[in-house]
């Protein structure tokens, strides 16, 4: 996703600097279907097979198994990170460095280290604490998903409508001229 949303960036920004608000739109849309199918492909494979992915680092038939388990859980909301990683990236390409860095400090810093720490203290036993551990990285991705997708939502109109009252205010000082 990193490389779809890097090859879009230049295509957003463009077509911001340039007032083109349609084609932004129609850039983004691209962008984040392309990731969303991407990391949607990426978890069904993750979890048909996390087997083949376990092995890759141990041919230990029993730490496969487990790791299978783990990767399951750790795993079950990636596929809604296309739309993180789309709505974050464009906050870039529209000139938003702060709030893209703010909403990628948000999920691994500020949600998932604490929560990693805070969900295993409702389990019991040292296994159900162990998958309170890896429960936290999904409920961090979806908290920062649904976070980045509202906060995208909102400030994607408010920037395009900028740019539009922008483009108007060029024309009148052109014809003012």
């Amino acid at each position: 996703t990193q490389g779809i949303c890097q090859g879009g960036q230049p295509i957003i920004s463009y077509n911001y600097g340039a007032n083109k608000p349609e084609r932004v739109k129609k850039a983004f849309f691209t962008q984040f279907c392309a990731c969303v199918a991407y990391t949607f492909t990426f978890w069904a494979v993750i979890m048909l097979f996390p087997q083949v992915f376990a092995s890759i680092f141990t041919a230990n038939k029993e730490l496969v198994e487990y790791s299978s388990w783990a990767l399951r859980i750790y795993m079950a909301m990636i596929f809604v990170m296309g739309a993180q990683s789309a709505c974050q990236q464009t906050f870039i390409a529209l000139g938003q460095a702060k709030v893209s860095l703010f909403l990628a400090l948000l999920r691994k810093i500020v949600l998932l280290i604490p929560l990693i720490y805070l969900i295993p203290m409702f389990f019991t036993g040292n296994e159900a604490k162990l998958f309170g551990v890896f429960l936290a990285e999904p409920v961090s991705d979806t908290l920062a998903v649904a976070t980045t997708v509202t906060l995208f939502a909102i400030q994607f109109r408010k920037i395009m409508r900028r740019g539009e009252a922008e483009l108007a205010e060029q024309e009148d000082s052109h014809e003012t001229e």
